[in-house]
């Protein structure tokens, strides 16, 4: 996994920042520096990068789970408990959202973006603070995860890290290992299975414990329910048998008696229930029959006949009155379009005195034009005219402005002279300075090209990789002796193992004989109880055979009051059944313990077989070193490895060491000189900009002097353009203006003159207009006259007695023509309509007086009365008649039908005794029908208790297979647990940590030979107390608790780069994170770690981002990430790369 970019907004203190691992400072160096003050935010950045990528921090993973009410929101009055190790409480308060973004490349060669977003509700700082938002974009293929779930498991697979194995191998924890190497013994084990994340064994361990009691506990109740099964014996099976024919029996009989007593009984319900039909039946037809006889039904077969034969009349009668009613509308329609006429006659006498009042405006208007005439030339250009004047008005306005911009640009000219003069003389000086320094920086290059700088990093790198090489190869010897002791100690053990393994198969013939005498003494047992139980049981059959209640005893003469029961009989049993089970408990005991030692011995042939391969896999270790340990030493021309190889590394090592230092000793020389070099070329560059100020000060002094010149010199130019455009425009316009005098007007106020000129243009105008609008209107009025005479002719041609009718009034009526137009359309239908109603009504009075010959019986008001009946009425009538006509037919068809259907029962009249009736044939049927439900019932629950047998012997043979199977999980299960189980899981976990400390700390060996070649680690034996060995002390091993405080740092740092490195396996994480514990290095030790962090990028590709606020540091590393202070609540960051 590669860092990229980290952005950071409003997180814990840091207000904004953006930290670039792959451009610019960060991404030269392998080792960078993130300082500042206690509290100013540098652990933020850490948290920054653990929430992005997990959703969570160290920092609040280490809080207590309590809840604190958000009292910076106010935008809500319902208040929210957050927890204090809530992520969301490292969101900077008094803001409306924070968030933190990372950019990387997973291990999967796959670019990602994870962001970590919280804000309050509406974007204010005042609003109740939100949930979380985690998002995870595939930057290969922009798809974006928003699902938890899948992020954890995106992230797992692009990190292959866990966030607790992510903060244990990129953010180094050598403060805890600090603790855990000043730890009570009782203690550590729980420390180092938080560093190790070694919890996971004493959770197998607990786990194969409660998994061994659960199934020791399964296989007992599998045990007990077998035991609980009930089987039938042959004597109830057969009795069963018999019980079950003399069921079927009874059952069949019942029945047979049963279905002759339903014939008879439905027989006499039938019989019954057709005797009332055909009485009701009867009774019906005969009121149907009555029902067609009644007056009520003669008098409505009259009215339908007679409705019928007077259709068209009835028609004729209706159409005479409607004509009659429409003959009475017309002639109120008459009167009505007589008001009309009236009406728009006084309109048209009012329209005539209009069109002599337009003739007279006319006149006027034409006098108007005619006194005007020789101003029109002018008034046609006016408008040409008055924007001419206008530009010469605005002319004169502009050249005003202009000189006053002129005099105030001719006061500034005198300042800006002496400006640019003062920044010529600045520049010159200035420059002069920056050139004397240039010479100096000249100097010292060539003093330190002198100094050969690439000679000597030369001969460092030969001399470090030779020290690689020697370190190498000492710490080679060092893992081969170790392997050399662990080959020993599995060559024992696997001896001992083959030991016991004798021992046990010894014990295992003792106890398979013993087993042999119990189980041949339990049987012999089992033999006489069965015998004695059979004979005791024969004797009680017999006893119960002989005897009864009530008889007389043939032993004491007494009466027999009851029989004793089996359990009196069994009694008898009591003493050797007693025996019997002592005898089962000794024997099943002698078959656990065989049984034991039998899993045992399986055990130990199983632990031997795996003992060989580890004592296989050590020598193979062994040989593999062997090679390996020969190879370096021939590197650093040792040839043969014997005693004294040890030594002779060790002194190569410290003639390395010395030569090394010397070196070291002139590079620093050469790097005091570079870095005086840098700060004379820092402050240099810092003057050139100075410089460059000064000139581009002087640039710009000058510039606006030379723009200040040339705006004068145009604004004059401007002047004169003006004053020709006045002068021509004048010329231009003089001649088209007409009035006499004009140029005095136009000289005095010639505004005025120009609203004057506009106002008689406007009046001339209107005059034109008004003439044309009046033509036009005389010239349609008179149209409208000549139209309206001859409509109104045609009025009164149809109705001659409207000629001469009054006028009282005269008045305006908009549209009158179009409403002449519509009184003639009227006047014209009204007339026809008239005509044609007369002649419908005789032709209809016509008819109906033949009707009426026809038919005496039949007058007007009979055939008002016929047609107060619609059609629908007359329906229903005759509907209704003829239901009642067919319900007497369907009346007589039924009562014949049942008469036939009762002598046809009677016809099949069973055999009956005389007593016998329904009553009694119900009696009986319901007492044969309990019989049989009786004998079904009993016959069911013994079928029921036969196929429950047979389930039960199946059931036995499945629950007996079912509980060998449990009894072989248990018993491996068992064999787990003696070995690796307990309630608590420690055993398996110290087991599991005594391996990882180990590993452990041959990682950390490694590092520690970098960092302190004197001191190697080694575990006590049985425990997890760290032993240091001092070879400055003669190799003597002290506890680790005794350690100064630079040196509790050194090897603490060691297990975390050790830890580190265990955890990764072939994971790559490329930046580590230390965070503090440098304050307590003296400045050799402080020169080595940082010389080895260094490597650590040369050894595996990692960057190592130290978090520290130590000065040492500060002179030391030349990238740096600074957290800054703006204020109390606020700090900002800078990444920047001194030269040292």
């Amino acid at each position: 996994m590669k860092l990229q970019k980290l952005t950071i907004k409003n997180l814990a203190s840091i207000e904004d920042a953006v930290i670039d691992f792959e451009n610019g400072p960060l991404s030269e160096e392998s080792l960078f520096l993130i300082c500042g003050e206690t509290g100013a935010g540098k652990t933020t950045l850490l948290d920054a990068i653990c929430l992005a990528l997990y959703n969570e921090t160290p920092r609040m993973e280490r809080a207590e789970n309590e809840k604190y009410r958000d009292i910076g929101q106010t935008f809500s009055s319902k208040k929210e408990d957050v927890s204090i190790n809530d992520s969301r409480q490292l969101m900077r308060r008094n803001t409306k959202e924070a968030w933190t973004e990372l950019e990387f490349t997973g291990s999967n060669e796959i670019p990602y973006i994870a962001k970590w977003y919280v804000a309050r509700a509406h974007r204010k700082a005042s609003g109740a603070i939100q949930d979380a938002k985690w998002t995870l974009e595939n930057r290969k293929t922009n798809l974006q995860i928003t699902k938890k779930n899948e992020i954890k498991s995106e992230i797992q697979a692009a990190v292959g890290l866990s966030f607790e194995q992510f903060c244990r191998t990129t953010l180094l924890a050598q403060g805890d290992f600090t603790k855990f190497l000043q730890s009570k013994e009782s203690e550590k084990s729980d420390i180092l299975e938080k560093l190790t994340g070694t919890g996971i064994y004493s959770e197998i361990g607990a786990k194969i414990y409660a998994i061994t009691k659960e199934k020791r506990i399964e296989y007992e109740n599998q045990n007990q329910k077998l035991e609980g099964i009930h089987v039938l014996t042959d004597e109830e099976i057969n009795e069963i048998s018999e019980t079950t024919t003399t069921l079927d029996a009874e059952i069949n009989g019942n029945t047979v008696q049963k279905n002759t007593a339903v014939l008879k009984r439905d027989w006499l319900k039938r019989f019954a229930e057709l005797i009332l039909t055909l009485e009701s039946q009867q009774k019906n037809w005969e009121t149907k029959k009555e029902q067609l006889q009644s007056d009520g039904f003669l008098q409505k077969e009259l009215l339908i006949k007679d409705w019928n034969n007077t259709a068209d009349a009835r028609n004729w009668l209706f159409s005479l009155k409607q004509q009659q009613q429409q003959q009475k509308k017309d002639r109120e329609q008459t009167e009505k379009l007589k008001k009309s006429f009236i009406y728009l006659s006084s309109g048209c006498f009012w329209l005539k005195e209009n069109l002599k009042e337009l003739q007279a405006k006319l006149k006027l208007a034409e006098e108007y034009l005619q006194a005007h005439a020789p101003l029109l030339p002018m008034f046609e250009q006016s408008q040409s005219i008055v924007t001419d004047l206008n530009a010469v008005l605005s002319a004169h306005s502009r050249i005003a402005a202009y000189e006053i911009q002129i005099a105030e640009l001719s006061r500034k000219q005198p300042v800006q002279e002496q400006e640019r003069t003062n920044k010529e003389n600045d520049f010159n000086r200035k420059n002069e300075e920056n050139q004397i320094k240039q010479q100096e920086i000249n100097l010292l290059n060539a003093q330190l090209e002198s100094m050969n700088r690439n000679v000597l990093q030369e001969k460092k790198n030969v001399l470090e990789t030779a020290k690689e090489k020697l370190l190498k190869a000492q710490n080679t010897l060092i893992l081969l002796g170790e392997k050399k002791a662990a080959l020993n100690i599995a060559e024992e053990n696997l001896k001992s193992l083959e030991l016991k393994l004798q021992t046990s198969k010894k014990q295992y013939k003792e106890l398979e004989n013993r087993f042999d005498t119990k189980k041949k003494a339990y049987d012999e047992i089992k033999m006489l109880y069965d015998k004695q139980k059979e004979a005791v049981e024969e004797w009680a059959q017999e006893a119960r055979t002989r005897l009864s209640v009530g008889d007389m005893c043939p032993v004491c003469g007494q009466k027999i009051e009851s029989l004793s029961k089996d359990e009196d009989f069994q009694s008898v049993l009591a003493p050797i059944r007693q025996s019997l089970e002592t005898k089962e408990k000794e024997y099943k005991e002698a078959e656990q313990t065989l049984n034991s030692n039998r899993t045992e011995t399986r055990t130990y042939e199983d632990m031997i077989a795996e003992s060989r391969l580890a004592t296989d896999k050590a020598r193979k270790g062994y040989e593999f070193i062997q090679t390996e340990a020969e190879e370096t030493c021939r590197q650093c021309n040792i040839l043969i490895i014997s005693n004294d190889t040890r030594d002779i590394l060790e002194r190569q090592i410290q003639e390395n060491k010395q030569h090394l230092e010397d070196i070291n000793a002139r590079l620093n020389e050469v790097q005091i000189l570079s870095n005086n070099i840098s700060r004379l070329q820092y402050l240099k560059d810092e003057h050139q900009k100075i410089v460059e100020a000064a000139r581009n000060a002087f640039d710009t002094a000058d510039k606006n002097l030379t723009k200040l010149k040339n705006d004068i010199t145009n604004k004059h130019s401007l002047i004169e353009s003006e004053k020709d455009i006045i002068r021509t425009t004048l010329e231009r316009v003089s001649p088209l203006i007409l009035w006499e005098g004009w140029q005095t007007e136009w000289s005095t106020d010639p505004t005025s003159f120009i609203e004057r000129l506009q106002k008689s243009t406007v009046h001339y105008k209107l005059a034109q207009d008004r003439q044309s609008e009046l033509k036009t209107t005389i010239s349609l009025i008179e149209k409208e006259l000549d139209s309206v005479s001859a409509t109104q002719n045609l009025i009164c041609t149809a109705f001659p007695e409207w000629k001469n009718l009054p006028i009282e009034e005269r008045m305006e009526i908009k549209n009158l023509g179009m409403a002449w137009n519509t009184l003639n359309s009227e006047v014209s239908g009204l007339k026809q309509n008239i005509s044609s109603i007369r002649k419908n009504i005789d032709e209809l009075q016509a008819n109906l007086t033949v009707f009426y010959t026809i038919h005496p019986d039949m007058n007007e008001v009979r055939l008002i009365a016929l047609s107060s009946y619609s059609s629908e009425q007359i329906e229903n009538l005759r509907i209704g008649q003829q239901r009642l006509k067919n319900e007497e037919v369907a009346a007589q068809t039924a009562f014949k039908l049942t008469t036939r259907q009762l002598e046809e029962h009677q016809s099949k009249k069973p055999e009956m005794a005389k007593e016998e009736n329904l009553e009694s044939l119900d009696s009986l049927i319901i007492a044969l029908d309990e019989k049989i439900a009786v004998s079904n019932q009993a016959l069911i629950r013994l079928k029921i208790q036969l196929e429950e047998n047979t389930k039960n012997i199946a059931r036995i043979k499945d629950e007996k297979k079912r509980a060998d199977e449990l009894r072989e999980v248990y018993l491996k299960w068992d064999r787990l647990c003696h070995h690796f189980g307990d309630e608590k899981g420690k055993n398996f976990r110290n087991i599991a940590q005594s391996f990882v400390l180990k590993e452990l700390l041959n990682g950390a060996n490694f590092y520690l030979q970098h960092l302190a070649k004197r001191y190697e680690l080694e575990c006590q034996a049985g425990s997890l107390t760290i032993l240091l060995r001092d070879f400055y002390q003669g190799g003597t091993p002290r506890p680790a608790c005794t350690l100064s405080g630079g040196e509790s740092f050194l090897v603490s740092l060691s297990l975390a780069l050790g830890l580190s490195a265990l955890s990764r396996h072939s994971l790559s994480v490329d930046t580590l994170f230390i965070d503090e514990g440098f304050g307590t290095l003296s400045s050799d030790y402080l020169n080595t770690v940082m010389d080895t962090l260094e490597k650590l990028h040369q050894m595996g590709g990692k960057k190592v981002g130290i978090i520290s606020h130590v000065e040492g540091l500060r002179e030391r590393i030349k990238t740096q990430i600074q957290v800054k202070r703006i204020d109390n609540s606020r700090s900002e960051i800078k990444i920047s790369n001194y030269e040292l």
